[in-house]
């Protein structure tokens, strides 16, 4: 039986991958009977995943240059932010968007993981649940500190349930922007709010884990870079890049933010253990 990728379960004749079977260099001594593909079925895929030998400088600018991307509708005008966006050092405009952004994360992967029409290996889904956890505590944490999702529905890619390479691309870009939006924020409140900069470190860190796992499952290898990209300053930053996934009135179609219970269910019973934040366990002293 042929190995068709990461994300799926085979297929039931090798027909349905006989397409993109072309052997990449080294993936014979690694134990693949083929390159590291997610698709199964007639997927959408680019140049480099059809033939299963992704160059490392495509995989750098797929990865780094989402900041800047020109985008249609007006993130500080849908959200009444203004011209300049949140104030630099205003913690509640970085909770905010921090919230909105994990609110955008739990949304793509409470719908994949309950909706999707392509199949998911039982290891992957278990995987996915993991990153949907994660997700869910730091909306959680975030709430808990002030925090709150500007929107609660979200605008996502027409495909993302039929198209497993539209739900890679989408994965890879907002764990990607999430990492980057952390950095900036720990830089944002290092200087005033310490612990909670370093909150942000926190959580940096675990979207990069996200990156890496949706990296090696997407085809790419693991993330090889030897620091995560900084595209962002400050949180406000971040902007361009999520303003495409977020609610403009009246234009398209919405998806909403699953309500906790809903959450839960498709988490089941799998066991999470949840870190404590750092500013939980190092509150900072009462100012004299």
């Amino acid at each position: 039986m042929e190995w068709c990728g990461a994300l799926f379960l085979p297929p039931r004749n090798s027909e349905d991958c006989s397409e993109s079977h072309e052997q990449g260099p080294g993936t014979e001594r690694l134990g693949w009977p083929g390159p590291p593909f997610i698709f199964t079925r007639n997927p959408t895929m680019t140049d480099d995943l059809k033939t299963g030998r992704p160059h490392e400088g495509s995989r750098r600018t797929f990865l780094r240059g989402l900041a800047g991307t020109a985008v249609a509708a007006s993130f500080s005008d849908a959200f009444g932010l203004g011209g300049a966006g949140a104030p630099v050092g205003k913690q509640s405009s970085v909770l905010d968007l921090a919230a909105t952004a994990e609110a955008l994360s739990v949304t793509l992967y409470f719908q994949v993981l309950s909706h999707a029409s392509f199949m998911l290996t039982p290891e992957t889904a278990d995987d996915l649940r993991g990153v949907l956890a994660a997700e869910s505590h730091h909306l959680e944490l975030l709430c808990s500190l002030g925090g709150r999702p500007l929107t609660a529905s979200f605008a996502l890619p027409a495909r993302l349930l039929t198209d497993a390479g539209v739900f890679a691309d989408t994965a890879l870009k907002l764990e990607q922007i999430s990492t980057s939006a952390y950095l900036g924020a720990a830089h944002q409140l290092a200087a005033a709010q310490p612990e909670l900069a370093a909150t942000m470190a926190q959580i940096a860190a675990s979207e990069a884990q996200h990156l890496t796992l949706l990296s090696q499952l997407s085809g790419y290898g693991p993330f090889r870079d030897t620091l995560p990209a900084a595209s962002f300053r400050q949180m406000a930053d971040t902007a361009p890049a999520l303003a495409p996934y977020l609610k403009v009135a009246g234009k398209g179609e919405v998806t909403p933010l699953p309500a906790d219970a809903d959450v839960r269910r498709v988490l089941g019973s799998r066991p999470v253990p949840r870190g404590e934040a750092f500013v939980q366990l190092y509150r900072p002293a009462p100012k004299r």
